[in-house]
């Protein structure tokens, strides 16, 4: 039996009706700091003294050095210093409770992501903060994809393969994750959903550990960040199958995209965006999004994100962030209800 998510989150009832209500809040909100321009604040100097930046992953990995490369380059474009802070664990709701819970002046933000603002409302009975009440999103500040590999061993090579095999054997591929209700473990849930096919799903402590067990033949597929899969795939230790974004990718150009392959309701690509207390000042919301695009204008920059296969946002500002949690409430909610996922 599929327990049922908090009627503060979701009731499939009104799924439509919360979805709207989602969407017309989060603009509300980000669109104060567009209609604000971007004025420094009368109050005081901004910053007077170091922004603190919260990253819920542990340091090293590629959103970590996408945090630090962002902040070395905020801290010279805004004048002040950023530091970033690692506050890993329970799927990035540690960290977004922690900075719920903090002034609304701008000294304190949140490296926010599918997870922690739009799955974890989902797959929590009880959370410490609420992505919609207690933030403003900024902007966005980087787009990222993940790819569904698999063992050499298996025979797989091809999304036709995978569902070939699954069919003819339900409930005996199996699948790692990051652990359970990470977009590591929605987006291969999605992929089964879509094709009607049936694997058994093995959470892990992290990506790392997961993709060690696929190379090492203990489980027959994963689905991991580009940084974290290419190298494997480079080796021949590891064979694509389907990119979970909407790009195809330079390294594994003959790789689909999962739109290609037929699941065009798939929400949106992998993205990581900058989030603020709710009320922090729409003067310091528009310069901190002012100063992730000149981030992004750098060459030097980009040359840097390239290397950790992290692509410019699309649009930026709070809206884009906006759009993109309420694009995934409306998929994956349904999806995490249904797959009875709990993490408390």
């Amino acid at each position: 039996m599929v327990p049922t998510l908090s009627p503060r989150f979701s009731v499939p009832a009104v799924w439509n009706r919360r979805a709207r209500g989602l969407l017309c809040r989060l603009l509300a909100a980000a669109g104060l700091a567009a209609a604000m321009g971007a004025p420094v604040l009368a109050q005081e100097r901004f910053p007077a003294k170091p922004v603190s930046v919260v990253v819920p992953v542990s340091a090293g990995g590629a959103a970590d050095a996408l945090a630090r490369a962002w902040a070395s380059y905020v801290s010279k474009a805004i004048g002040g210093t950023v530091i970033v802070e690692n506050k890993p664990g329970a799927n990035g709701s540690i960290a977004a409770a922690f900075v719920a819970k903090q002034p609304a002046d701008g000294y304190s933000l949140l490296f926010g992501s599918t997870s922690n603002m739009s799955l974890n409302p989902f797959s929590y009975k009880t959370l410490a903060y609420n992505p919609v009440r207690d933030f403003d999103p900024v902007t966005m500040i980087a787009g990222t994809s993940q790819v569904l590999v698999t063992n050499p061993a298996s025979g797989i090579k091809s999304v036709d393969d995978l569902v070939r095999v699954a069919k003819s054997k339900p409930g005996v591929l199996n699948y790692g994750s990051a652990g359970m209700g990470n977009s590591t473990h929605l987006n291969v849930a999605f992929l089964a959903q879509h094709f009607g096919i049936e694997m058994s799903h093995v959470p892990y402590k992290g990506a790392a550990p997961a993709m060690m067990d696929l190379v090492g033949g203990q489980i027959d597929l994963t689905a991991d960040a580009l940084s974290g899969a290419i190298p494997q795939i480079k080796t021949g230790k590891a064979i694509p199958l389907v990119v979970f974004g909407s790009k195809r990718v330079a390294e594994m150009p003959d790789v689909p995209t999962i739109f290609e392959v037929g699941a065009t309701e798939f929400p949106s690509d992998g993205w990581y965006g900058l989030m603020a207390p709710k009320g922090t000042p729409a003067g310091v919301l528009a310069r901190l999004t002012e100063a992730t695009k000149q981030f992004w204008a750098d060459p030097e920059a980009r040359a840097q994100m390239a290397q950790i296969y992290m692509l410019p946002p699309a649009e930026f500002g709070g809206q884009a962030v906006a759009q993109a949690m309420t694009r995934e409430a409306a998929t994956w909610g349904p999806i995490i209800q249904r797959l009875g996922i709990r993490n408390d």
